[in-house]
């Protein structure tokens, strides 16, 4: 045994040599040769123009030196030539009134439809089918930070919850219920004495938001605007207080441009609108004008007969106009590489090896390319969302085992 002991050492330092060498070999291969990938995805990249402009509309406000004004539109509504725009009480205990029938009136047609399901069985389906449509209108708008019409949104659901509720009730109940509303609607509205109805001279869209620009951005005046008196434009002083009417479909939206940026509309007779913030969707608009270069800005001057009621209440507003719009598959661009025939593409972790796929460069993007998969390849040389691409590595070829 003690003849065998140096046979042991010996045997025990070489193994320990081998495990050195090959991590010292693998520690060699990895700071040599380092090996990162990232997975595909697809994505989009725009070509974009930043602007800062102005909303502008053919619009009228209007006034009333009455104590207390009861208002009868709602943003955005289309209101007809000689409707009511607004009411005009002498005292403030009249608004407590008008609150009231509104909500009787809202309980009348709760119990109006519920009487009407008895004859009308699909009824109740028809509603809960509108009941859900709501309820997505207000998450959408909620989601999506756009509070202007959330109220008018949740009083409708609650309208239409409170209609479900009352088909559960039986018809004599009902019918007593609709009596009994109707006669406290007539007794409150022989209450009311009304001081003026504010009534629209021309049909239109109306809106309660009033801020001094009404007189002083205006189609007329469209001729004589500047890039510079746009940026310097300031709003008058105004003193309405029921609201406005804007006529017409036609809305304008004007912004001060560099003289570089608007070289790239020139040939252009539409461009796509994103508004910063308002406005959910992106718009398509036609290019009016772009005015002569005054100190490096030009006057752009956009145009839509669509989205009026949506874009009542906005006024001063940043913009992108989306020149073009890439989509494709994302990688870092350090991931393009060229095989030995001189094809562009990415090399692919495939089992244990790296598999060339060749792809076209989309958009060139700041540290990403955008690309797609090279016309006439086929089956597994197609690059596709979810493949493991090798970022970084040093020398790769088709087959090498990289596993």
């Amino acid at each position: 045994m003690k003849a065998s002991t140096p046979i042991f050492k010996i045997l025990s330092v070489a193994i320990l040599v081998a495990v050195v060498l090959y991590f010292g070999v693998q520690l060699r291969n990895y700071l040599s040769d380092p090996l990162t990938t990232t997975l595909v995805y697809s994505a989009a990249a725009e070509d974009t123009v930043a602007a800062n402009g102005y909303l502008i509309r053919e619009e009228e406000t209007f006034s009333s030196s009455a104590a207390t004004l009861s208002h009868e539109q709602t943003e955005g509504a289309k209101v007809g030539i000689g409707q009511t725009i607004a009411v005009a009480y002498n005292n403030s205990a009249a608004l407590d009134t008008v609150a009231q029938i509104r909500s009787l009136e809202l309980r009348l047609q709760q119990l109006q439809f519920a009487l009407e399901s008895y004859l009308d069985p699909d009824a109740a389906l028809k509603l809960d089918g509108t009941i859900r449509e709501e309820l997505l209108t207000v998450r959408r708008s909620v989601s999506g930070g756009d509070y202007a019409d959330v109220a008018d949104e949740l009083s409708e659901l609650k309208a239409g919850v409170m209609k479900r509720d009352y088909t559960y009730t039986d018809k004599e109940s009902i019918e007593a219920d609709i009596a009994r509303a109707q006669r406290q609607i007539e007794s409150n509205q022989a209450t009311l004495s009304a001081v003026e109805n504010i009534r629209a001279p021309r049909s239109g869209t109306y809106s309660a938001v009033c801020d001094g620009y009404e007189t002083v951005l205006t189609p007329d005046k469209l001729a004589e605007l500047t890039a510079a008196k746009l940026e310097s434009v300031e709003p008058a002083e105004s003193d309405a207080n029921v609201g406005k009417l804007i006529y017409g479909d036609r809305w304008y939206y004007a912004a001060a441009i560099s003289e570089e940026d608007a070289a790239l509309l020139a040939k252009r007779s539409q461009v796509t609108l994103r508004f910063a913030k308002g406005l959910q969707f992106d718009l398509t608009m036609n290019i009016k004008s772009i005015g002569e270069a005054e100190n490096g800005k030009c006057l752009l001057v956009l145009y839509s007969d669509k989205y009026l009621s949506q874009t009542t209440t906005l006024r001063h507003q940043a913009a992108e106009l989306i020149l073009r719009r890439y989509e494709g598959l994302r990688l870092p661009s350090n991931a393009l590489r060229v095989n030995e025939e001189g094809i562009p593409g990415v090399y692919c972790v495939v089992g244990v090896t790296a598999r060339f796929k060749p792809v076209e460069v989309v958009y060139q993007g700041d540290g990403y390319v955008l690309v797609k998969a090279a016309d006439g390849t086929e089956g597994t040389a197609v690059l596709r969302i979810g493949d493991e691409v090798i970022a970084t590595s040093g020398e790769l070829h088709d087959g090498k085992v990289v596993g």
